[in-house]
């Protein structure tokens, strides 16, 4: 089972920490999604509202060792509390602001249409500070029809909440990647060795899968040096170096299912459309060959843009996620 986890933020550390950490294994934050993957719901639930008023009582909780803080179930515009994981400090005080569970809720809804919170079961408030990451998701059910979002709330404010759009575009490429490994896309019940399209991890895409379209049209040709690449850190950062035009931002280079997340992520959030003719220009262009992604991309520009009258709904500057990757970050994401 893959994970995926979101990006950006600590504009202070010097890029020869990126160059080391960009390629690092994410297999030490596995356990964190493990306990919040398919069929996780065994702690005791709370009855709740769309404000996530519950309980309040924790002594029969989970313990959120890996930084879990308030599980919600969603439906639709409305996310009901699930539970509550027991927690201190900080934490804590994170789980009992319920204004900023429903402040980062209404930013995913801006994002998410409700026609795709269908596949959203459930929206997950979590500490990134456990294990660096600021965002994931994660399937719920084997089939892929439903999907856990996890936003990291210390990541949210971290400085103002959305400050640069930086929450946004890691909301945006979290959705990326639901929207290309859900049920639509890929098949489950076809094993790796059966597949004769491209199998991200967990399950095999189907020929007019958006993603089986970029790795057949933009990696089958290099897929023998990444996969030789995947020996070291310093071998990744030869194989970036060597195709970066591929590639929008470094973090994409990391594998098909990163890269498709950060193509529609720049997508959405550059003002223009399409800018030259090299490979990393080409995949942004496969996105606007589909009228539903044109689609998507115009509901998520119209709820939230730098001319909003919310500054809490504003998109990343055009050209800022570069800066963003190009520096070190704590708050990683990680993927396949």
């Amino acid at each position: 089972m893959k994970k995926f986890r979101a990006m950006h933020y600590l504009k202070r550390i010097a890029l020869m920490v990126f160059i080391v950490t960009a390629f690092v294994s994410c297999s030490n934050d596995d356990d964190f999604l493990e306990k919040n993957a398919i069929n996780q719901n065994s702690g005791n639930s709370s009855d709740g509202s769309s404000t996530g008023q519950g309980t309040g009582n924790q002594s029969n909780n989970p313990i959120g060792n890996d930084g879990e803080i308030t599980l919600y179930k969603v439906s639709g515009d409305v996310i009901t509390k699930i539970q509550d994981y027991q927690v201190n400090g900080q934490n804590l005080a994170f789980q009992q602001d319920i204004a900023k569970h429903n402040e980062i809720w209404e930013l995913v809804k801006k994002i998410v249409p409700i026609s795709y919170r269908t596949k959203m079961s459930e929206f997950l408030i979590y500490s990134g500070s456990a294990n660096q990451t600021a965002g994931f998701v994660v399937q719920t059910k084997q089939d892929l029809s439903e999907w856990k979002m996890g936003i990291a709330i210390d990541y949210a404010y971290q400085g103002a909440f959305n400050e640069g759009g930086e929450l946004a575009y890691t909301v945006i490429h979290e959705f990326g990647h639901m929207l290309t490994l859900n049920n639509s896309q890929l098949d489950s019940s076809i094993s790796e060795a059966s597949c004769t399209n491209y199998f991200p991890g967990e399950g095999c895409a189907k020929e007019a899968a958006y993603i089986n379209k970029l790795q057949r049209s933009f990696w089958a040709d290099i897929w023998s040096q990444y996969q030789q690449a995947q020996v070291s850190q310093s071998a990744m950062q030869g194989f970036y170096t060597t195709y970066n035009s591929r590639f929008v931002t470094q973090y994409a280079s990391t594998n098909p299912g990163e890269d498709i997340a950060e193509v529609f992520a720049v997508f959405v959030t550059r003002a223009g459309g399409v800018n030259g003719s090299s490979k990393a220009e080409q995949k942004i262009q496969l996105m606007y060959d589909h009228p539903e992604l044109v689609a998507l991309r115009n509901y998520i520009r119209g709820n939230i843009s730098s001319r909003s009258l919310k500054g809490s709904f504003v998109l990343p500057a055009p050209g800022s996620w570069k800066q963003a990757n190009r520096i070190g970050n704590p708050y990683k994401k990680c993927g396949h």
